[in-house]
């Protein structure tokens, strides 16, 4: 079976690069397009930080060229498209996540660790991995789109939605030609990690996804997310991800670079008394599209919910908040699929409208899906060591 082709929208950030590393180890997709975006860091330097990745990536293939093998896709040959998006959110203000990534977004190793920064260039250089498009990052998502077959592309947004609204706003026909979207954000029954009630990628541009939310209520295209909910349990150990220089083994070139911007993380959690370990915020979200290939039949261990909420956009505290009616009474969901595990098959257009017949009328529309299940940390663990390091579990 041929790889689904995916678009990565990206912010890197540390669990974005974990993330992207797993899509460009896993034989099931095909990245056809990497759009970075503001989030962690402003968007310049996010698209620095792709390169940082491709350039260890690089690094690792001289060191060991066995090591192509687990990136068969990363080739000079067919070079990833990429893409610099949206500097600032749709509406609202600006904030990124520097307080936790530092300032460059990789916990600043491009002053500590400068050995893993490629040499100066622009983007529009030649690049040994990766091709630039000189387009607006969401033009460069729409361009994809529009040349490949419908459905065919899964769109798996890892940071603030802003590039993937201005698609679906600027050209909402060629926009509903993708597969499906797969984000990364939100928290529903579970505090927030910016604010006690906000994921940061929900706060960043609460106008985004609350945008993006009404289309898919009106059947425009399917959205699949990972909230906090799902994704912080899902903990890898510190020990299993990093690779001192002074440890048992000398570290290859790419365990090195990874290493380099996890020991920060680290030291903050182990501040904040937080476990010693990584939460894969975004490596949940790609391990989804690996998982299930634009499909909306389930791979086994995989569940679903369509939730109804609301996303406040201009509260002083609770900016990003994604809001769920607790009240108990027909009005707090408007749909039974809040209280439908959708395993299987996922939601489709009809089968939203179906499961809220017998409600009000205004609870027929589709709604997001909200991942419930997966098969598990133990395969994360497995997959994400496995693949990208090389490292068997």
């Amino acid at each position: 079976m041929a790889p689904h082709k995916i678009i990565i929208d990206t912010d890197p950030g540390v669990d974005d690069v974990l993330a992207i590393l797993l899509a460009l180890s896993s034989p099931e997709v095909e990245v056809a397009l990497i759009t970075a975006v503001f989030g962690n860091t402003h968007a310049p330097m996010t698209f620095s930080n792709l390169l940082k990745m491709y350039y260890n990536l690089g690094l690792e293939f001289a060191a060991n060229p066995e090591a192509r093998k687990r990136f068969p896709l990363v080739s000079s040959e067919k070079k990833t498209l990429v893409a610099i998006g949206e500097n600032g959110p749709i509406g609202g203000e600006k904030h990124v996540a520097t307080y936790f990534h530092g300032p460059d977004g990789l916990s600043n190793i491009g002053e500590t660790h400068p050995e893993f920064s490629p040499p100066p260039s622009k983007p529009e250089d030649e690049h040994e991995f990766v091709k630039f498009v000189p387009r607006k990052g969401w033009e460069a998502i729409l361009d994809v789109l529009r040349a490949e077959p419908a459905g065919t592309v899964s769109v798996v947004a890892l940071g603030p939605l802003t590039n993937v609204a201005w698609a679906a706003r600027e050209d909402p026909e060629t926009f509903a030609r993708v597969a499906e979207v797969v984000w990364m954000g939100g928290a529903l029954d579970v505090p927030g990690n910016t604010s006690p009630v906000a994921e940061f990628n929900c706060f960043a541009d609460p106008y985004a996804f609350a945008y993006l939310l009404d289309e898919v209520k009106k059947g425009a295209f399917r959205l699949v997310f990972a909230p906090l909910d799902i994704t912080s349990p899902h903990m890898i150990p510190f020990s299993d991800l990093l690779h001192p220089a002074d440890g048992p083994t000398k570290p290859t070139p790419l365990q090195a670079f990874t290493t380099s911007f996890l020991t920060r993380v680290r030291g903050l959690q182990a501040k904040f008394g937080l476990p010693d370990a990584m939460e894969m915020h975004d490596p949940v979200a790609v391990w989804y599209a690996i998982g299930n290939r634009g499909s909306p039949e389930l791979a086994a261990g995989w569940s679903v919910k369509g939730r109804q909420f609301a996303v406040e956009r201009n509260g002083e505290i609770t900016r990003g908040m994604c809001v769920v009616d607790r009240r108990g009474t027909d009005e707090s969901t408007g749909n039974r699929a809040e209280d439908e595990d959708l395993k299987g098959a996922g939601l489709t257009k009809e089968s939203a409208a179906t499961l809220g017949k017998e409600d009000k009328a205004a609870s027929s529309a589709p709604l997001p899906l909200v991942i419930t299940g997966t098969p598990g940390t133990p395969e994360l663990r497995r997959l994400l060591l496995g693949r990208v390091f090389g490292t068997a579990v």
